[in-house]
């Protein structure tokens, strides 16, 4: 059977992603100073996994629900001794978040539907189609803590996020920082890497280079909670 055309998947995915997430209940923080808190931790927290890469980031959505997770959290001295950040940050925490329960931490919306299901855990395409609403495929539109989503086919596990940090705190002369990890492969257990989006545009296998002419670049999404 021949397979279908990658620009036609491509589209067809990117609006079977923004249906999915029409009329149903989100994760949404209650006012602009609470998005502003999750956004500040969720953006340095990603960055941090470049500099001491957590034990559970194994992925690129582990990654996401890493920083998403500890972005919630209060963010007490116990809090920073675990997570051992070089630094210590100044700011406020996220008073309207969901709180851990009996039956776990309800993050992630992890069913489509009205009587959605929420959970702690979404693999990278869950947390696209059911976390997230597209912004587009021009990468101009992302601001810190969007997600670069690629879908690439013919791999075994074909979808990819990227995080859009910009300017970085470890690496401040920049504006411009993404940062993922590249998954397990037959070669390794992958690693989490660091780039420059204008560097990422000319990466040297077309495919993972996040341009409107890519047809396995989805496009640019923006968590829910934001």
């Amino acid at each position: 059977m021949r397979p279908p055309r990658l620009g036609l998947t491509a589209t067809t995915l990117a609006l079977a992603v923004c249906a999915s997430s029409l009329g149903f209940a989100q994760l949404h923080l209650s006012d602009a100073s609470d998005r502003a808190a999750f956004r500040s931790w969720f953006v340095l927290l990603a960055d941090a996994q470049f500099e001491r890469p957590a034990p559970e980031v194994i992925d690129c959505a582990a990654l996401v629900r890493f920083a998403y997770r500890e972005a919630l959290r209060a963010h007490t001295p116990e809090w920073a001794r675990r997570i051992d950040l070089p630094f210590t940050p100044t700011f406020p925490d996220v008073r309207s978040g969901p709180k851990p329960g009996a039956n776990g931490w309800p993050l992630f919306r992890v069913s489509p539907g009205a009587s959605a299901r929420y959970g702690q855990f979404a693999d990278a395409r869950t947390l696209i189609r059911l976390n997230t609403r597209a912004l587009g495929r021009d990468v101009s539109a992302a601001q810190p803590g969007d997600l670069l989503y690629f879908h690439q086919p013919e791999q075994q596990q074909p979808d990819h996020v990227m995080v859009f940090v910009g300017r970085s705190f470890f690496d401040p002369e920049a504006h411009d920082w993404v940062v993922y990890h590249t998954g397990p492969s037959a070669d390794g257990p992958g690693e989490v890497r660091k780039v420059r989006l204008r560097d990422l545009q000319q990466h040297p296998s077309p495919r993972w280079r996040p341009l409107t002419v890519n047809r396995q670049f989805v496009g640019v999404f923006r968590l829910a909670a934001l």
